[in-house]
């Protein structure tokens, strides 16, 4: 993802780290210069922290593995960091278990962002029910959550707060 001042953020696996649970390399998040310059790590998560995206305050959204004294496979929620990585922090989720909460991205006009909700560990491709999350009903109120698709979807983006893009197993 492209932050405003044309610097990258993306995942890598350069940590060489891997799940505690299961030979997979870990992703963390990191930072380089628009032209390939300057790079440096944002997080250093033992386990996965993936698909970030800007939020219009200018943090960065993305799924934190969380996987500290607790179950390693139900614990995969929102989080936000400042575009250094300072400030991390739960954006949604951290005691909602069995949910695995990715591709989050704003929703224009509006303080919410809409996410892929796959089930359980997470399903291939992040298939899951497309739904929005209100933080402002705070970050584990079962209520900040709207579900807006019965079906199986992936990469959602809000074009307006009633109009969505998304990829469908037959296409967007």
């Amino acid at each position: 993802v492209y932050l405003p001042d044309d610097s990258i953020v993306f995942v890598s696996s350069r940590s060489h780290r891997f799940v505690n649970c299961f030979y997979t390399r870990v992703t963390t998040l990191y930072r380089m210069n628009g032209d390939g310059t300057n790079l440096r790590p944002l997080s250093s998560n033992v386990e996965h922290d993936n698909t970030p995206w800007v939020l219009p305050d200018g943090r960065l959204i993305y799924m934190r593995w969380e996987y500290v004294d607790r179950s390693q496979l139900d614990y995969h929620h929102l989080w936000t960091m400042a575009p250094d990585g300072s400030g991390q922090s739960i954006y949604y989720g951290n005691q909602q278990p069995g949910i695995a909460m990715l591709d989050a991205k704003p929703i224009p006009g509006t303080g919410e962002v809409v996410a892929s909700f796959n089930p359980g560990h997470g399903r291939p491709e992040h298939m899951g029910e497309l739904t929005i999350v209100d933080p402002s009903r705070g970050p584990d109120s079962l209520a900040a959550t709207t579900r807006i698709t019965d079906g199986m979807y992936r990469d959602p983006y809000a074009i307006s707060e009633n109009a969505f893009l998304a990829v469908g197993v037959p296409g967007i």
